[in-house]
């Protein structure tokens, strides 16, 4: 009994909010139309944000160090220190301002790379309303990120390194070259114990092809010892992520809606007061 008492109740109040809908049909429409040309209104008066992404690649800063930077840079746009955050990254104030949003994500928190270097893939994104500071941008992220204390300690180690390295197998090389002259010369060889091994020519060739590939291999490495390389740069787009046509309209036409069925809910809320009051004013 209770159950059918309670689908004859949802079956009363559908139909009083299908009568509801027909008898105020116009106005929904007309707060439809209304709510759809405000939110045409907003996009196309409200500012553009542009979005671009640059691919970087590491072997000494890691996700957690990324996410600290990310984040500092992050709170100075929310704080709207814009003189500082223009600092760090070598943009005027102006170009500062423009930027909404920085992130610096690590591949690896989403996907697993099997990079034998233990390099790191990084993606910048940027969020601006300013599409054409891109460029600039992406020369002041990177040496902002060059500039972190700890990482330009690292790759001081790293030079240094290199450098006695190319230095030490240079001077193997001219002591095998010398005594390569010697032995073509026919001339006495007083060598040390170390080179006395190396007496046959052929070993001697062979042994200087092997230092000269791994000096050539410690100069590439010194070329590249900044800790951030780019993989791939801004790509700029004129087209902005926001807002979009779709949903500045279908937002617009939704709060028109509602905001004509709650007038219409207050109106019968009240109608439904009114009538309270006649019925105990008659009683």
């Amino acid at each position: 009994m209770s159950t059918q008492t309670d689908e004859i109740d949802l079956l009363e109040l559908l139909a009083k909010i299908t009568l509801a809908i027909k008898s105020n049909l116009k106005s929904l429409v007309i707060a439809f139309i209304v709510g759809s040309i405000l939110g045409l209104v907003y996009y196309q008066f409200a500012p553009k944000i542009f979005e671009a992404k640059m691919i970087l690649l590491s072997d000494i800063l890691k996700q957690s160090q990324t996410e600290k930077i990310t984040e500092s840079l992050e709170n100075l746009i929310k704080e709207s220190n814009i003189k500082v955050l223009a600092e760090r990254l070598a943009i005027t104030e102006k170009q500062a301002s423009s930027i909404s949003k920085i992130e610096i994500e690590s591949v690896k928190k989403t996907q697993v790379i099997d990079d034998k270097d233990g390099n790191a893939i990084f993606i910048v994104t940027i969020k601006t309303k300013d599409n054409a500071i891109f460029p600039i941008l992406q020369d002041g992220i990177i040496n902002h990120l060059r500039g972190n204390e700890f990482v330009k300690i690292r790759v001081r180690q790293r030079q240094d390194f290199y450098l006695a390295m190319i230095e030490k197998v240079g001077q193997e090389i001219k002591s095998l070259d010398s005594l390569k002259n010697r032995l073509f010369k026919g001339q006495a060889v007083y060598a040390k114990s170390a080179e006395m091994m190396l007496i046959d020519p052929t070993n001697i060739y062979s042994k200087i092809i092997e230092l000269n590939k791994e000096q050539i291999n410690y100069k590439n490495a010194l070329e590249l010892v900044n800790s951030i390389q780019l993989v791939e740069g801004f790509t700029v787009y004129n087209k902005p992520v926001s807002p979009k046509l779709s949903i500045s309209l279908t937002a617009g036409a939704s709060i028109g809606i509602f905001f004509m069925l709650a007038l219409l809910g207050v109106k019968s809320l009240r109608k439904s007061v009114q009538l309270s009051e006649e019925k105990l004013g008659k009683d």
